[in-house]
């Protein structure tokens, strides 16, 4: 019966109790494993890595789009994050995604063009706008960021100050890509006498590698 004899329950660590032949057993009590994983703290992750993951590769971009509208409060990156993850989250837990359409990679009071567009033709992202010079700050000067992002393969293609306002059109080649990959196509621009001033992005749309 050991030093402890036949009980039943439960004194500090070790609960005793008796099986069906009548045999006595003692064991030592199970510690509860804790955890401060609760399901908020979970699906903030969740948002969070597939923010970051996004993000990541654009980084050189972000600080060039967000220098002026992060200021001293926090980094490009974090900026960028942080508007993606109040703006460009949709879905239910687990299963979240990230709306390309609402993600911004400048934001910034230079004019943008509403009519700007972008397609794939043969190996190649044809952008496309209309000279609207004269709105706002803007001129014909202003250097046209243009960037194509694979987001199956982290890979991108981009274009900064090789077209201008004025020249209404640039073609940037698909980085590397497979079949099924989505391709995404952003532009702004950044003003030609102040590096600091840009406009807001524009998601140009998206195509699938076939």
């Amino acid at each position: 019966m050991g030093i402890l004899g036949g009980f039943s329950g439960t004194v500090g660590t070790v609960v005793g109790s008796t099986n069906k032949k009548g045999d006595d057993i003692i064991r030592v009590k199970t510690k509860r494993t804790r955890t401060s994983n609760t399901e908020g703290q979970v699906n903030q992750r969740t948002k969070f890595g597939l923010v970051t993951g996004f993000m990541q590769e654009l980084n050189f971009l972000l600080k060039i789009g967000f220098r002026d509208a992060a200021a001293d409060e926090m980094t490009p990156f974090n900026y960028a994050c942080q508007y993606a993850l109040k703006n460009a989250i949709t879905g239910e837990a687990p299963d979240f995604k990230l709306d390309y359409s609402k993600v911004l990679i400048s934001q910034g009071f230079l004019s943008r063009e509403t009519t700007a567009g972008a397609e794939l033709v043969d190996g190649k992202v044809n952008f496309h706008w209309e000279n609207n010079s004269g709105t706002g700050k803007s001129t014909p000067e202003d250097k046209g960021v243009l960037l194509v992002y694979n987001v199956d393969q982290s890979e991108v293609s981009y274009s900064m100050g090789a077209v201008t306002r004025g020249m209404k059109s640039g073609v940037l080649p698909v980085p590397y890509s497979e079949v099924g990959d989505m391709l995404l196509f952003f532009m702004f621009f950044q003003s030609a006498a102040d590096a600091t001033i840009v406009s807001t992005s524009q998601f140009m749309g998206s195509e699938t590698i076939s």
